[in-house]
């Protein structure tokens, strides 16, 4: 028998050995496919509106001049922000803010409308909460152009009053305008980086932990050298165990982006083909650091404490929802550590900016590394421990 034909045979055994495995736990596999599915959705659902509308604020009027009443008009009009009370004193619209009833409460004070007519100057106080920093985000910039929008409308009408034409009473009351101009995700649908890069976060876990899983079981049972003889080699032996986990997350991978940007049509500036390669590159890497992790890991609970640690907080370093260089140094360093972080700079790249080919073919040469770099020591550990136990 020629080593090609040991090297098939002993693979189609420890396939057939792994699927076997599966007969008699399948019912755990198919429950942590079954919980990634259903996280999946639940994430899409929860942030299936995109933006932050209707966010609850009061208001106190002390002025109730017909000023102050269009103004309170105009919040209301805002998509962002909705009016639920109309109060009296700050001390009612604190306890509701402290309640989390509300997010914010505007307080017009008296005399606003005489202010704003004789030229003082007539402020506006709000008070909000920083705890909540995207939607205290999204209150005072919705504020801050409500009110100079109102502050721009009444100086015009000033200005007309004395006899300027509209057109220069706008100069006037604006001399230096800032332009602003997005380039990408212009809505600030927060559904185009949250769920996008919760998914594949969610799946990195799965494959990682599951990786694990299979591998240090091997140990934990004592079965490590069974495997190993049955596969003929430790090559064979690792591909068979991780293949049916590796074809299971790609599937899910392939589902995703489909739905994403399929189904769903979000836009995609770049190569879908690009993406989808790093997404599987993913898959591998965390499979290359599941074998690593359990081979070197004493035992089972171990490797899987390991995993998790690694897997379940990499979103939170990816610089996605807090900049990565505005963390600090060890943390910097901690990112490039992590595969999730590469993958969603190039979905990035490729969904939104529309980034050349070209350009995004670092980030798949680092998913590589991820994949290159740890697998001589996972097989050369899972090798020796398989001999040794």
């Amino acid at each position: 028998m020629s080593k090609v034909t040991k090297y098939q045979t002993g693979f189609i055994v420890a396939l057939k050995r792994e699927l076997s495995q599966y007969q008699y736990r399948g019912g755990e596999f198919v429950f942590s496919i079954g919980v990634l599915l259903l996280s999946m959705v639940t994430v899409a659902w929860i942030f299936t509106s995109g933006t932050l509308t209707n966010l609850p604020i009061a208001v106190i009027d002390n002025d109730g001049s017909s000023v102050s009443r269009t103004y309170i008009r105009m919040l209301e009009a805002s998509p962002h922000l909705h009016i639920v009370d109309k109060l009296s004193s700050p001390a009612e619209a604190r306890e509701l803010l402290e309640q989390a009833s509300i997010y914010a409460f505007v307080l017009i004070p008296k005399h606003f409308t005489r202010d704003m007519k004789t030229g003082r100057q007539a402020t506006v106080v709000a008070w909000y909460s920083r705890q909540f920093l995207t939607i205290s985000g999204t209150i005072t910039n919705s504020l801050l152009e409500i009110t100079e929008t109102l502050a721009a409308s009444a100086q015009i009408t000033s200005l007309a009053k004395r006899g300027e034409s509209v057109l220069a009473a706008g100069v006037n009351s604006m001399p230096v305008q800032l332009e602003l101009r997005t380039l990408f995700n212009p809505f600030q649908n927060y559904q185009y980086f949250l769920i996008a890069g919760l998914l594949p976060a969610m799946l990195q876990v799965f494959v990682m932990v599951w990786t694990v899983f299979l591998v240090g079981r091997e140990f934990q049972e004592q079965t490590g050298a069974r495997w190993l003889a049955i596969g003929g080699n430790v090559y064979m032996a690792i591909t068979a165990k991780v293949l049916p986990v590796f074809v299971v997350a790609s599937a899910i991978s392939i589902g995703c982006v489909n739905w994403l940007y399929g189904v769903a049509g979000w836009p995609v500036s770049g190569s879908l083909g690009l993406l989808l390669v790093g997404w599987e590159l993913l898959i591998g890497a965390h499979i290359v650091l599941g074998v690593l992790f359990a081979g070197f890991a004493p035992n089972l609970a171990t490797a899987l404490s390991f995993a998790v640690f690694f897997t379940a907080p990499a979103f939170a370093y990816a610089g996605i929802t807090f900049p990565q260089y505005a963390m600090p140094l060890v943390a910097q360093f901690w990112t490039y550590m992590l595969p999730i972080r590469t993958l969603l700079r190039l979905q990035i790249e490729q969904t939104e900016i529309g980034t050349p080919i070209s350009n995004s073919m670092p980030e798949l040469l680092v998913l590589v590394v991820f994949i290159v770099v740890p697998l001589p020591f996972a097989i050369r550990r899972i090798r020796t421990r398989c001999t040794t136990s």
